[in-house]
């Protein structure tokens, strides 16, 4: 080799090296001071983020340079909360008679008991130039890996009353289009901005729904011996169709006639019935029912086994 300068370049392109970095912060949240405090949908205490980033970064004999990098992004939201409900009749004394029970105990919670959001953006770019060792003077393109893509969940639970009781879970996922290869104009990044700032192109969305009645039996008179209750459940979903190419200018376009979409419902009914309960109503079957549980308990009692006498004491 004629120079210093020579050499360093030709023990760079044989060398085998590789660089790592990361950056992470994990669930970082503002936590609450004092035990008394009370929650709110409000505060700030309920929001928590989460940002990672790694960088690798490889050369060897065969490859000039191989980039990758990837982002995620997490912000959360999460809301818990104990609160009675109010009942507006508790201390009415007109409503204590048995037959106004139900309506006494009428009651409404003006809040969600539960209420929870998160959403992440995951971005991964992969750029890779390969070395011409051939002897052929001729260019190799490098090559570009990308997805940019979010994930949003949704849940929300609502004890609309002590019987009427109420859930809902969904999940959407959507795809962050960018142009092919690396970005170096303006309006190529402009493009990713609109996108994110639209929420993505939605791909796959999912949710399902509960809502659970516990009929008040034990409030109407002469049907105590009742419980029961009735749930309806659904579930939808819908998936986006692959992306194709038009012919006529040449671009990448999403096709809104070839989605698929599922739905389903359950609805179910629950009974008990406590018929000891029903018989008590009856004075002669419940005596019978007090008569049985005593001989019961009396046979179910243990007997003491007398000790026999000695048969050498005197008489």
């Amino acid at each position: 080799t004629p120079n210093a300068e020579v050499r360093d370049s030709i023990k760079k392109q044989v060398q085998d090296y590789t660089q790592r970095k990361s950056l992470n912060f994990t669930n970082v949240r503002k936590t609450k001071v004092g035990s008394t405090g009370k929650n709110h949908i409000y505060d700030v205490e309920n929001l928590n983020f989460t940002y990672a980033y790694t960088e690798i970064y490889q050369r060897n004999y065969n490859t000039e340079y191989s980039l990758a990098k990837t982002h995620q992004g997490i912000i959360g939201y999460n809301y818990n909360t104990s609160a009675k409900p109010i009942v507006p009749f508790e201390k009415s004394r007109a409503l204590d008679k048995k037959g106004l029970k139900l309506i006494k105990d009428f009651n409404f919670n003006p809040l969600p008991s539960s209420l929870n959001f998160r959403a992440s953006l995951d971005r991964t770019y992969s750029e890779t130039q390969l070395r011409n060792n051939s002897g052929f003077a001729f260019a190799i393109d490098p090559t570009y890996i990308k997805t940019y893509s979010m994930q949003r969940t949704y849940g929300l639970n609502w004890d609309f009353t002590r019987s009427l009781k109420f859930d809902f879970n969904a999940t959407a996922n959507a795809m962050i289009d960018e142009p092919i290869g690396r970005l170096d104009t303006r309006e190529e990044r402009d493009s990713v901005k609109e996108n994110l700032l639209r929420l993505g192109r939605l791909t796959r969305y999912n949710h399902g729904v509960n809502l659970t009645y516990t009929v008040p039996f034990n409030k109407i008179p002469m049907m105590e011996w009742i419980n029961g209750n009735v749930r309806y459940g659904g579930n939808y979903s819908w998936q986006a169709s692959p992306l194709y190419r038009d012919s006529l200018d040449d671009r990448i376009k999403a096709n809104p006639w070839a989605n698929t979409i599922q739905n389903s419902r359950t609805i179910q009914y629950n009974a008990n019935f406590a018929l000891t309960t029903l018989y008590n109503k009856v004075p002669y079957l419940k005596n019978i029912n007090s008569s049985s549980a005593t001989r019961g308990r009396d046979q179910a009692r243990p007997v003491k086994p007398r000790s026999p006498k000695d048969s050498l004491a005197a008489d």
